[in-house]
């Protein structure tokens, strides 16, 4: 496992590491900032099973597409998973996979690493997992290349012409009543939490929904009203 060259980030690799060496894995940890002639010497070296890179920044997506071709290049066939907040399985299926003939997987979640690691490593499992994977991914490169031919462009000077026009001449503009920062003392909280999206409380107890469709939801509406109850700071 490795955050590729040029990403510092090692926190999403390292829980990866954690829950698949508690699954029996035998970890490599190369660490951040590895350079793909690091990688691909460290995985000849070890005669791993799997290769794992992780990224949390945009220029991590660019390297990891050279990773993979400079493994087709040199003729690796080993398993390549890709994580990290960055990654997705868009960028995956278009960009890596089409470069790298060997299995390639996009993991968005450590507690799934452990699955797909066993499946891959598996002579009985392997083929119809990267078949079911393959057959999402080129879902997902249709899709795409779909979405991408809607894109109409047009002319530089053109677009430049298309830019907000501003005529301050006509109309009025308002004083505003009053300028910088304003304290209200004892304003009531109650009147601003009719203003709160509770959604993302509601995924604090693992309750999928948005607010306030989740209280007409048929399995979990009457246990949100529930726990919109409970006692709040507010």
């Amino acid at each position: 496992m490795a955050t590729v060259k040029g990403d510092v980030h090692d926190i999403g690799k390292n829980i990866v590491g954690v829950v698949l060496a508690c699954n029996n894995y035998e970890i490599i940890d190369l660490g951040v900032m590895v350079s793909c002639d690091k990688i691909v010497e460290e995985s000849k070296k070890h005669n791993v099973d799997v290769i794992g890179l992780s990224g949390l920044i945009t220029p991590s997506l660019d390297e990891m597409v050279h990773v993979a071709k400079e493994m087709e290049r040199l003729g690796f066939k080993t398993p390549l998973l890709i994580g990290g907040a960055t990654t997705s399985k868009v960028h995956t299926a278009v960009k890596i996979a089409q470069n790298y003939s060997g299995p390639v997987v996009h993991v968005n979640d450590a507690s799934k690493s452990v699955p797909v690691a066993s499946s891959l490593i598996s002579n009985e499992l392997r083929d119809a997992f990267m078949a079911e994977v393959n057959k999402d991914y080129e879902r997902v490169r249709e899709q795409n290349k779909n979405a991408q031919g809607q894109n109409k462009f047009i002319p530089l000077a053109e677009a430049r012409e298309n830019k907000l026009k501003l005529d301050f001449s006509n109309g009025s503009i308002s004083k505003p009543a009053f300028l910088g920062n304003k304290t209200f003392n004892n304003y009531s909280l109650k009147e601003i939490a009719e203003f709160i999206d509770w959604t993302p409380f509601f995924h604090s107890w693992e309750m999928k929904g948005s607010y306030p469709k989740i209280f007409d939801d048929k399995e979990r509406g009457a246990e949100a009203k529930n726990y919109l109850q409970m006692p709040r700071p507010c």
